[in-house]
């Protein structure tokens, strides 16, 4: 295979923790069966980030950046332990976990209608002669469908790039470890970092759950025994120890965090093979957490115009919020959309302003993971 042409949407170094000899056990939640298969060729597709592999190659030195707070804490360090720079390192995974998965890739692909019909007026008033070079013999269709898919990829590849600048949105959350302390461990799927908003995701009918929204709770699992929560201060207060740890000793609730990873996954889960009965009792759950809801949303086409599209988003807010011990709300909060502390906007002006400098949307996902990596060297 040639290099780098297997590409994934969830890093290696981070599905290690649930590997055995480098086998990770999996359930497949569409055929309802389970296999065995190596962790080199799970959460991948080829060229999945593009072709020729810029991409990947940066992505594959942002991995190492990413992986340095998880293998500290998986080697022991408490989230006490870590560094100003760690800390940040672990946001930017968290927020970049988010956006570089499949199922975001599928999402924005549910806008290819709209796309289409951008891409066929512009070849129709020949807005592209000057500006592509066709290198083959392709049909006017062929041409269509290559740029649609370009289009696709750039949306992409700019949404991840709102990840890894992530930390900077989320910086005002607090964070703290999920200890399990029981005989059953925590699993993993293809989409594993979930967003949850308990208090209002009734009353206000939420479905997505935006990094800058009030209320917001994270969950990201980082091994078998732990589970990373971040969560806003302002409507959550946590009793946890020195370690800023939460104990979770039911059995219950680890179900509960469980079924959420069932909720959350696109295709699979991943498990210890010795826990095969209990994920084919757990998947007989599932209706208990898993939503995919289809809501309205709407979306601004080529010439200015809003339509107004239903569709089911690809990140929902599950049916089921984990009954989380030594956990205080504050009810008296009202929602809203944006926290009043959070730097969304800071974000996604880095991120327009590298994209506006660039030649290409792969460029300034490049060129984004470089200023990134200079940030951090720079704490």
């Amino acid at each position: 295979m040639p290099e780098r042409k297997n590409q994934h949407y969830v890093p290696q170094h981070y599905l290690r923790a649930w590997a055995n000899n480098g086998q990770l056990d999996i359930f497949h939640l569409g055929s309802k069966g389970t296999f065995s298969e190596g962790q080199d060729s799970v959460c991948s597709r080829n060229y999945f980030y593009g072709n020729p592999p810029v991409v990947e190659e940066e992505l594959a030195e942002l991995e190492g950046y990413h992986a340095r707070p998880l293998n500290a804490l998986r080697g022991g360090d408490d989230l006490t332990n870590l560094s100003d720079q760690y800390i940040q390192l672990l946001l930017s995974f968290v927020t970049t976990q988010r956006t570089r998965t499949k199922a975001t890739k599928d999402d924005i692909r549910d806008g290819d209608d709209f796309i289409r019909e951008a891409v066929r007026d512009d070849m129709e008033a020949d807005r592209y002669e000057d500006r592509i070079m066709w290198t083959s013999d392709l049909t006017e269709e062929e041409k269509e469908d290559t740029l649609v898919d370009a289009s696709l990829l750039g949306t992409h590849h700019y949404m991840m790039t709102l990840g890894i600048f992530g930390h900077i949105g989320i910086g005002d959350l607090e964070g703290v470890m999920l200890r399990n302390t029981t005989d059953r461990e925590f699993i993993i799927s293809d989409v594993p970092v979930v967003h949850d908003i308990p208090p209002y995701k009734r009353k206000h009918g939420l479905v997505p759950a935006g990094l800058a929204n009030r209320g917001l709770q994270i969950f990201c699992p980082i091994d078998r025994n732990r589970i990373l929560l971040l969560y806003d201060p302002a409507v959550y207060h946590f009793d946890h120890n020195s370690r800023k740890q939460v104990l979770i000793k039911s059995s219950d609730v680890v179900n509960q965090l469980n079924l959420l990873q069932f909720h959350n996954a696109e295709n699979i889960v991943m498990y210890d093979s010795s826990d095969e009965d209990y994920i084919t009792t757990l998947y007989s759950r599932i209706d208990e957490a898993r939503r995919r809801e289809e809501i309205t949303v709407p979306l601004e086409t080529e010439s200015g115009l809003t339509e107004h599209i239903d569709k089911t988003p690809a990140y929902q807010v599950p049916k089921l919020s984990p009954d989380l011990p030594d956990c205080k709300t504050m009810t008296h909060l009202p929602y809203v959309k944006q926290r009043p502390s959070s730097q969304s906007e800071r974000v996604q002006n880095i991120v327009r302003r590298i994209f506006n400098e660039s030649r290409g949307p792969d460029i300034g996902l490049i060129r984004s993971i470089r200023v990134f990596e200079n940030m951090m060297e720079q704490n």
